[in-house]
């Protein structure tokens, strides 16, 4: 076939020093469960003036749909690209970050989608190492067993920022966009990897903490790994939050995961003994440096997910009904036997190595990849120049996902899954 070359404008060929600048350090403020370089108020002003660009209609304060109390605001999209919802949400331990959360959220969703951006290039990955184009092969991001893709099959291709070499290189357009079609069961598009931030710096920071999240959750899950952490030891505003659970019959229980790249993974699950409904054992999980932020990302997350059921105004609910249909004991019985014969620990035990800044932690995150042999890290900037905010794509080849998509095994968790007698050698 005849390669396509697509003209890309200046804004995505940006280099390591968007996201990596060699200059004064941001100045960092605590906005609710992120580091961010502007106050959370400063922050609704400018995503409040973007809202009817981004073809955002409402943002709603769904908090008091439950009884607990905890801030959860939805957004509205009614023109989401197919396969998208059109309804997202935001959750903080204020009604100012949860407003902010949801703001955000559907505004880095107005940019993942690919009628945003110029058309992709279209080649086979074989044309392009042939003339020289530096391009990630595709299987270095875990595709699924059984996929039917070739080397000199046609795929869409996007450039992203390799930011420890500061190269420009091209990676399929699958892993940027969201929805993009999977042509030969690669995987499926998500926005694992996407995020917003008042800068560069700030969205790649969250867009990595993510990926860590989703790892180290898939490391946890998969060998029955980490830790229940003990409840009298968590910290007095977590003790807050898991007492307005708890006090409307919610059982809460909290769990530490922690892999080689030394991030902490907080992981939440609710039961509601009182409704007793399958639809209302829900989770959430956070990960950060400082596991009191993870675990305040946790738990506000397992009330959004609470609300998002109680609210059903999401799409993405549909696919969840069999959990409705099947018996409340049945579920809660799955619950226990996944939770059941983890060890125990301290709160205090989880390691925190938080900077207290978006840079400093920025460093300790990428660090942490590169000693889980994770060397590649990429970036594109999705947002257009004029946009007050930064809407990042993250990738890093090898995280992984098997939690969420079985037929996705890397090398990594397999070599850990052999280790621990859960799978046999070679794949």
């Amino acid at each position: 076939m005849t390669t396509t070359t697509t003209t890309l404008t200046p804004r995505i060929s940006l280099g390591r020093e968007h996201w990596l600048p060699p200059t004064t350090a941001d100045a960092t403020t605590a906005g609710g469960t992120s580091l961010r370089i502007r106050t959370l108020e400063a922050t609704a002003e400018l995503a409040g003036a973007v809202l009817d660009r981004c073809g955002i209609t409402r943002i709603a304060d769904v908090t008091d749909l439950d009884v607990l109390g905890i801030p959860v605001f939805n957004s509205c999209r009614p023109d989401a690209a197919p396969g998208l919802n059109t309804v997202t949400s935001g959750k903080g331990t204020t009604a100012t970050a949860a407003r902010v959360s949801a703001m955000m959220e559907a505004i880095e969703r107005t940019w993942c989608e690919p009628r945003a951006a110029e058309p992709p290039l279209r080649a086979s990955y074989a044309e392009l190492v042939a003339a020289g184009r530096p391009t990630l092969d595709p299987r270095r991001l875990i595709l699924r067993r059984g996929h039917r893709w070739t080397e000199r099959q046609p795929l869409s291709w996007w450039p992203a920022r390799e930011l420890r070499s500061d190269t420009e290189v091209l990676i399929p357009a699958l892993a940027v966009f969201t929805p993009f079609p999977d042509e030969y069961g690669m995987f499926s598009s998500n926005t694992i990897g996407l995020a917003s931030g008042n800068s560069p710096r700030e969205a790649l920071l969250h867009g990595l903490l993510e990926l860590v999240e989703h790892d180290c959750t898939a490391f946890g899950e998969t060998l029955r790994g980490g830790h229940r952490i003990r409840s009298g030891t968590l910290p007095a505003e977590a003790q807050e939050l898991v007492a307005r659970f708890e006090g409307a019959g919610i059982q809460v229980q909290v769990f530490g995961y922690v892999n080689e790249i030394g991030i902490p993974t907080v992981f939440v699950t609710t039961d509601d003994t009182h409704s007793e409904d399958g639809l209302l054992i829900n989770g959430g999980a956070g990960c950060h440096p400082d596991p009191t932020v993870a675990l305040s990302r946790a738990l506000t997350e397992a009330a959004q997910s609470r609300l998002n059921v109680i609210s059903g105004a999401r799409e993405d609910l549909n696919g969840q009904v069999h959990r409705r249909h099947a018996s409340y004991e049945e579920m809660r019985k799955m619950l226990h036997t996944w939770s059941a014969g983890r060890s125990e620990l301290d709160f205090g035990e989880l390691p925190n190595s938080t900077t207290g800044r978006v840079e400093g932690d920025l460093r300790l995150v990428l660090d942490g990849l590169g000693t889980a042999g994770l060397d590649l890290v990429f970036a594109t900037e999705l947002a257009p120049p004029d946009l007050p905010f930064s809407v990042t794509q993250v990738i890093v080849p090898g995280i992984e996902n098997h939690h969420n998509d079985p037929a996705r095994l890397g090398t990594r968790l397999h070599a850990s899954m052999v280790g621990a007698g859960l799978a046999r050698s070679p794949r």
